[in-house]
């Protein structure tokens, strides 16, 4: 993993326990919001590249942090600049990338 995505994984876990403190939760109290096991917390915490985003997201959801800077997660409103840029790629994109078949040699 490159070292830049290990250290935004590690401030990330960062801001998780920050959070969680301020809120005054206990590692296992976030651990039973999120859906998760007490361990898994402790992961996060430290940055596990193993725990998927899903469960990073959601604790940054219930403690209120600013981790994705297009989107609001109180409001779930997504930046009108983001979704337009979106809109107008997937319009010039592919539905399908197929992958390229060999071109078969017939020459005996």
């Amino acid at each position: 993993m490159p070292l830049p995505v290990r250290q935004a994984l590690k401030e990330l876990g960062m801001l998780i326990a920050s959070g969680r403190k301020e809120r005054r939760f206990t590692q296992a109290e976030l651990a039973n919001r999120v859906g998760v096991g007490r361990m898994t917390i402790v992961r996060m915490e430290q940055g596990a590249p193993e725990i998927a985003i899903g469960y990073y997201l959601t604790a940054a959801w219930i403690l209120g942090l600013p981790v994705l800077s297009w989107c609001d997660f109180a409001g779930l409103h997504v930046d009108s600049s983001v979704a337009v840029f979106l809109e107008k790629l997937s319009k010039h994109l592919p539905e399908r990338i197929r992958t390229k078949k060999d071109d078969i040699d017939n020459d005996f």
